[in-house]
């Protein structure tokens, strides 16, 4: 024990009580014992956990590794499909940063990361996409929100064009359909005339239907959200079959496959009808560009969707020259009416074609 002038340091005989005497976080503290040597004796163990770092914590760490294995456990909790979707991501971002302590990272590492992923022929939205993955393990942790904006505001990424519309004509829709086993059909079907994703038409339930009013109830999509949608009479009459063949006890699904085996049935049809690259995803952008085409409004469009955004729905403005033709062509048709009285001049045959060509 450290001693003072030939005095046990820490410890005291005030007013006929041995007394410790200590520090703890800046702040005296005094601790009455009985006897000097039962003074000693305490003070000798806390000036121990003191050095053991109970009074004085050590700082902590955050090993990337586990902060990245506990993002995709809580992320795969909260889906319903699709489940190590991110696992190669999170995979690799581990490879790189091990255990190094998560406030150490710096955006050069992160940079050299992504610039080995683009030499390894990566494309960028598939970069881009392992930059998402990082930000969202990095958000997990409040002591590492400093670490993430600064990587988001120093790294760069290579830009990729996200608004590419891929959509079926009507005969590349019968060339798809042909291509699949007669069993998918219904699914791809029901996905072009209700704009719903892959993973919310494999959770659908007969529960969902409502035949009364025609309405299809998804009760959680990509945004966490209920969603109700209209059923024309193509699904109706489809889903009136799929009630009258049965389905299986165990299995109150309307579609009861699973999701990988879907995708990977899905891409072989559309490799065997020579529609490559697309996606099961596209049948959602082909809902909204027959909308579009046919002339619905945005509004319309944003709510059998379920877009929340206006921007979203930018991408199909192009679908629809004609549409935009007539909007113009009210203002020669007010002009007219206000100086004539007269009928509003129709267009020549032939202007609208010229039109859909030009876009």
């Amino acid at each position: 024990m450290a001693r003072k002038d030939s005095k046990d340091r820490g410890v005291t005989f005030k007013e006929g009580v041995w007394w410790v005497r200590l520090y703890v976080n800046d702040r005296e503290k005094w601790y009455r014992c009985e006897t000097k040597s039962q003074a000693k004796a305490l003070y000798g163990r806390l000036k121990a956990e003191q050095r053991e770092g109970k009074y004085f914590p050590k700082e902590k760490r955050f090993p990337f590794q586990v902060i990245a294995s506990n993002y995709e456990t809580a992320v795969d909790a909260t889906r319903h499909g699709r489940i190590g979707d991110d696992r190669a991501r999170v995979k690799k971002w581990i490879e790189v940063f091990k255990d190094q302590d998560a406030r150490t990272i710096t955006p050069e590492q992160v940079e050299r990361t992504l610039f080995n992923l683009k030499a390894e022929q990566h494309k960028p939205g598939t970069i881009h996409r392992y930059f998402t993955v990082l930000k969202a393990i990095l958000n997990r942790i409040t002591e590492l929100k400093v670490v993430r904006a600064e990587i988001c505001q120093r790294v760069r990424l290579p830009r990729y064009d996200n608004e590419i519309v891929r959509y079926l004509t009507d005969a590349q829709e019968e060339t798809l359909l042909g291509a699949l086993l007669p069993k998918y059909n219904g699914l791809v079907v029901v996905a072009l005339n209700t704009g719903l994703r892959q993973g919310e038409l494999l959770r659908l339930t007969w529960a969902d239907v409502d035949w009364q009013t025609g309405i299809l109830t998804v009760s959680r999509t990509k945004g966490g959200k209920s969603h109700r949608v209209p059923m024309n009479s193509v699904v109706q009459d489809l889903l009136s079959q799929l009630k009258l063949q049965g389905q299986p006890p165990t299995d109150n699904r309307l579609f009861p496959f699973r999701s990988r085996a879907m995708r990977r049935v899905f891409e072989r049809a559309v490799k065997k009808a020579g529609l490559q690259p697309f996606r099961f995803h596209d049948l959602r952008h082909t809902f909204a560009s027959r909308l579009a085409m046919q002339g619905e409004n945005d509004r319309t469009i944003m709510a059998l969707g379920g877009w929340k955004s206006p921007a979203m729905l930018s991408r199909y403005a192009h679908l629809s020259p004609a549409h935009l033709w007539k909007a113009v062509e009210g203002l020669a048709k007010q002009q007219t009416g206000s100086k004539t009285g007269s009928e509003a001049v129709q267009p020549r045959q032939g202007v609208t074609e010229g039109i859909e060509k030009l876009w």
